[in-house]
């Protein structure tokens, strides 16, 4: 586990001081997870965020069986469920290691006791909640204003890793489409 990746995720989400950053390192916890671990559950309370060092997190829900993808979170980026985390009621939503992968866990609860002595920690966390929630308005975004085949390329100019790292059957859920259809919209692009 490597704490440099920890302190300058910590550093570009909020310009702290080393003391600060020291403190939010220490709040943090490191595990490993193998493919297709679950880190959150479909009914369990979100009360973390999560930050990818190594591999990629994979989130999803279940509608009628069926796996739909939401988000891929990648080495230096931060995921949680907010909607959970906000209302305290229980998740809908699955987020699993896509391939066998290294989280910093930021419990909430273990960090409440520090909130008050340091403001920073408060600023921190803010932050981090509204990176997410970009994050997430990225991906609705994509739906609202483009086209399946605008869709994936947009992803292939700007999010490129996408195409490289996931299978063709977890990319057709993100861009909801068949997965016949992305071959198709493929075959055009080449």
């Amino acid at each position: 586990m490597n704490q440099t990746t920890l302190q300058s995720s910590i550093a570009q989400i909020s310009k702290t001081s080393d003391e600060d950053i020291a403190l939010l390192v220490s709040c943090a916890v490191a595990r490993k997870l193998k493919k297709g671990e679950p880190l959150l559950k479909e009914g369990d309370l979100c009360r973390s965020f999560y930050l990818v060092e190594k591999g990629y997190l994979r989130t999803w829900y279940n509608k009628n069986g069926v796996p739909i993808n939401l988000s891929f979170t990648f080495e230096g980026h931060f995921i949680s469920n907010l909607k959970s985390f906000k209302s305290r009621q229980p998740s809908d939503l699955t987020i699993e290691a896509g391939e066998p992968s290294v989280v910093w866990i930021f419990d909430l609860n273990t960090m409440a006791a520090t909130y008050k002595a340091h403001p920073a920690i408060t600023l921190f966390v803010r932050r981090l909640a509204i990176r997410v929630l970009l994050a997430s308005e990225e991906h609705s975004s994509l739906f609202k204003m483009y086209t399946p085949a605008e869709r994936y390329h947009y992803i292939e100019k700007n999010n490129p890793q996408l195409l490289q790292r996931i299978s063709l059957s977890q990319l057709a859920s993100y861009l909801g489409v068949t997965r016949e259809t992305l071959s198709r919209i493929r075959a055009k692009s080449n």
